[in-house]
């Protein structure tokens, strides 16, 4: 039995409740992320009404597109400050951007005025997604123990899947019940109580004990006959109170274990190049591992998939309902997350990788394949598909998809890079990590009209049809990289990874 195992056993299942609950509020966290998600284009709908769409048409499109805006400056901005306030503040400092991002919105003006305000309240929103995704990931693995750590983490993108499922019910609901040109009041005003309970949460949980104990090993100016730091007596006695918290019934003798492999990581680096550039830089397989997967979980097409998804129900006979196929979507990926996080801590992350991965290329070989028998529709330059076979095809193909992106890529990409990235290096890998995935996802969404523009001048009406078989050449490509560089990392602790891929 290795040291994580025996130190599981001593700890037992006593001390997790308290480890579900610190996992509830970043989990919340995550839904807020994906409730904006859901819930803008019904919000920005009844904007449009209120202030006049053909007047404020780009207002319009930098509304929709600002809090991917301030997610994206927000992680940047992340990679020098995430250190310093450490995972729990910085929680806090998202839950207080989500709720002033929200108050700006609801309190939006009744005029042109409205543009302005909603504006600025989806960027301070945005903000707020990129302090809450960089630090939540690392909070709930860092104080999770191995056994569950999968689950937790994972289970953190079921709370995004819900919370775009919520998004559009509350569009939904609010277009029902509430006056058109008020629905985005409504819609935004939801998020306020949610980041109130966000706030109060994390202010009574406890810091993550090992940024205590990195905090405390940066500033000790004492060090060892070997250069190791020598810890402040009351930065490592802060650690182990936050430790003992998170290990509730485990015996006294098993929390000191766990501390003292969380030292001995920390002495293995030198205090001098703690979290610099010198330090992530090193890291070379950690690195590899993250960037590439966050990386491939957009480049094989994620955004552009979606982007097609009306199109894909309404050839296939939905009608009007095609709108709202969205929901059907959700509701699918909401099941395969729930699937992916039972078993990711049985099976382990490289073999939901492959399956995943083995899905979605599956799927798209059948939207290639079923976009080529689109035909010139009755609008000039309009290519449906024809009655038959193919329309129900193609529907399962891109419900597949989704599922085969929840099972893989959707929550272990995430997973992966919370637990391959060295302690003392962390903050600023997650950072660039998450910095990385906005700015594919940017790229991807920006490239897709121009790339099937281009697709479609070599053979009109197919262009689509090509884009997913590029997509589907990207899986194959994923396939690989997953097999040569993303380490399995099932029940191992956080030190033992970082010792693997030294």
């Amino acid at each position: 039995m290795d040291d994580s195992a025996l130190l599981e056993r001593q700890h037992g299942k006593a001390s997790l409740a308290f480890v579900y609950l610190a996992f509830l509020f970043p989990a919340m966290a995550g839904f807020l992320f994906g409730y904006d998600i859901g819930s803008t284009s019904g919000a920005v709908r009844s904007l449009r009404l209120l202030v006049g769409f053909e007047a404020k048409g780009m207002w319009t499109s930098a509304i929709t597109s600002a809090s991917l805006m301030g997610a994206t400056l927000g992680s940047v901005l992340a990679f020098w400050v995430g250190e310093p306030l450490g995972r729990r503040r910085e929680l806090l400092v998202g839950s207080s951007l989500y709720l002033f991002g929200s108050l700006l919105c609801v309190a939006a003006p009744e005029s042109g005025a409205a543009y302005g305000a909603v504006f600025a309240g989806r960027w301070l929103y945005g903000l707020g997604v990129a302090f809450s995704m960089h630090a939540a990931p690392v909070y709930i693995s860092e104080m999770a123990p191995s056994a569950v750590r999968g689950m937790l983490v994972g289970g953190k993108e079921g709370f995004i899947v819900g919370g775009i499922l919520a998004g559009f019910a509350a569009a939904a609901v609010g277009e029902a019940a509430l006056p058109a040109t008020s629905v985005f009041r409504g819609v935004w005003a939801l998020p306020v109580p949610i980041s109130l309970v966000i706030f109060g949460g994390m202010w009574l949980m406890p810091p993550s004990p090992r940024w205590l104990l990195l905090r405390a090993a940066s500033s000790s100016a004492r060090q060892d006959l070997e250069g190791s730091p020598v810890l402040d007596p009351g930065g490592r006695s802060a650690a182990l109170a936050a430790l003992s918290r998170f290990r509730r019934g485990s015996s006294p003798s098993a929390v000191e274990a766990e501390l003292a492999a969380i030292e001995a990581t920390l002495a293995e680096v030198s205090v001098a190049r703690a979290g610099s550039w010198a330090e992530m830089l090193t890291s070379r397989r950690a690195l590899l591992a993250g960037l590439g997967l966050i990386s491939l979980q957009q480049l094989t097409g994620q955004p552009s998939v979606l982007y097609y998804q009306d199109a894909i129900f309404r050839d296939a006979g939905f009608g009007d309902f095609a709108s709202k196929a969205g929901v059907l979507v959700g509701v699918a990926k909401l099941a395969a997350t729930v699937c992916s996080v039972a078993a990711v801590d049985r099976f382990g992350r490289r073999p939901l990788l492959f399956a995943g991965i083995g899905m979605m290329a599956m799927a798209l070989l059948l939207l290639a394949v079923g976009f080529q028998f689109k035909v010139p529709g009755e609008a000039p330059g309009e290519y449906v598909l024809p009655p038959g076979a193919w329309p129900p095809v193609v529907v399962f193909a891109l419900m597949l998809y989704v599922c085969g992106y929840q099972v893989g890529f959707g929550p272990i990409a995430w997973l992966i890079i919370s637990e391959v990235f060295p302690i003392k290096t962390r903050t600023r890998a997650l950072s660039m990590a998450v910095t990385v995935n906005f700015g594919f996802n940017l790229l991807v969404t920006f490239l897709l009209s121009p790339l099937q523009t281009a697709l479609d001048a070599l053979s009109p009406g197919k262009g689509s049809s090509y884009l997913f078989a590029i997509y589907a050449a990207l899986c194959l490509v994923s396939s690989t990289f997953v097999h040569a560089c993303v380490p399995e990392t099932k029940g191992k602790s956080l030190e033992q990874i970082e010792a693997m891929l030294r």
